[in-house]
């Protein structure tokens, strides 16, 4: 490829589909069928949200939207937004443009359905323009492109105070027992505008901390980054008939739980449709998608009273040493140590880990167990 025509795709944000990651699929071809891990993802990821808010394509709102459904982990709310809960939402999946039955004219651009061990919340969020403004003049009087956003918080908070509308709620959205039971708590997110808009006045930071009500949260695009697991979650749309999967994310890793995914329909096709994930690491996906969804249970194993969960065992692709010589120089997670330690040292030091610790099997998974383990790992290589 020239480096014309590559500066040009990297430019373009609609070729050769919304939300591609140059370079991605480059680095996850080199561990597929296992999942290439978050690290590279959340580095590409950002690269890439920050080029498009810098650009001026991030004018068109229905090209975000679709952004943001290709990558959910960048929308806050997956784990509330009162606190970092533990729970995961529900149907790990962030539902696109959410209907609120009986309210027709504006329905939210996104929703969480996330949960703590009391309560139950629906994360609406609501998307404007990054290019929109919260304030303009010295007296940092509020711009009407924010009323207007915020007006449609308001209305929303109304629709779920009117008659039986939690009880429509629940039934539409399908919500198991155990989340019924929690206290329905909504919370409305607003993303609008950038911080250049308010940030450099003490005049319009002032006002705005003053802005949200208490179940609201305002924010600008610069706020999202990649959140907590952001390998974990799809984008699913809600009919009358079930959820449907819009999309997931090139790093998609999923959990041996097949309850969690029995709940959406088309993950197949959403799987075919994710060109940035390495065909091989697709099959693998379904192949184990096809599993859970016929057996919820596969991979459960009786300890006693105990129910335990087992991870699947991914048979990892047979590489060339040459390949895996490749591979250490070209991970973002193995260079820094490559320098620091040598190509000989590095085999053994991955090695004389991954012989302890199984599951780092992967570079990255590496890293994480390396801050613990590195020092009496390079004591026993002297």
């Amino acid at each position: 490829m020239s480096g014309t025509t590559a500066r040009s795709t990297i430019g373009n944000f609609r070729q050769p589909f919304v939300g591609h990651l140059p370079g991605y699929l480059a680095e996850a071809e080199l561990t597929a069928p296992e999942a290439l891990g978050s690290a590279i993802y959340n580095q590409l990821l950002t690269e890439r949200w920050r080029a498009l808010l810098d650009s001026d394509e991030s004018r068109d709102e229905p090209l975000v939207h679709a952004f943001l459904e290709r990558h959910p982990s960048l929308l806050p709310g997956a784990y509330s937004v009162d606190g970092e809960s533990g729970h995961s939402p529900f149907p790990m999946a962030v539902i696109s443009k959410p209907k609120l039955p009986g309210l027709s004219d504006r329905e939210p651009d996104f929703m969480w359905i996330a949960t703590d061990s009391a309560e139950t919340y629906p994360i609406l969020i609501e998307i404007e323009s990054p290019h929109k403004q919260w304030f303009y003049g010295k007296r940092a009087e509020i711009h009407s492109d924010f009323a207007h956003a915020q007006g449609q918080l308001a209305e929303w908070r109304a629709w779920f105070n009117r008659g039986h509308n939690r009880s429509a709620f629940i039934e539409y959205y399908e919500l198991p027992r155990y989340l019924v039971r929690r206290k329905l708590s909504p919370r409305y997110v607003l993303i609008c505008g950038r911080r250049e808009n308010y940030g450099s006045s003490r005049r319009r930071m002032e006002k705005r901390a003053e802005l949200a009500r208490q179940d609201e949260r305002l924010m600008s695009f610069d706020r999202l980054a990649p959140a907590k697991g952001p390998v974990a979650h799809s984008c699913v749309r809600k009919a009358q008939d079930g959820y449907l999967v819009l999309s997931v994310p090139p790093a998609l890793t999923i959990i041996n739980d097949g309850e969690d995914y029995a709940l959406a329909t088309g993950w197949q096709e959403a799987l075919d449709s994710c060109l940035d994930m390495p065909g091989v690491r697709r099959e693998y996906l379904k192949k184990e998608l096809r599993v859970l969804l016929v057996n919820p249970d596969a991979y459960v194993r009786q300890v006693g009273s105990m129910r335990l969960r087992r991870p699947p065992v991914v048979v990892s692709s047979v590489r060339s040493s040459k390949c895996q010589a490749q591979h250490r120089r070209r991970c973002w997670a193995c260079r820094p140590l490559l320098h620091s330690f040598g190509t000989e040292r590095l085999v053994y030091l991955g090695t004389s880990i991954r012989r302890t610790f199984r599951a780092a099997d992967r570079c990255q998974r590496f890293l994480a167990y390396i801050v613990i383990h590195v020092r009496k790992a390079i004591r026993n290589m002297r």
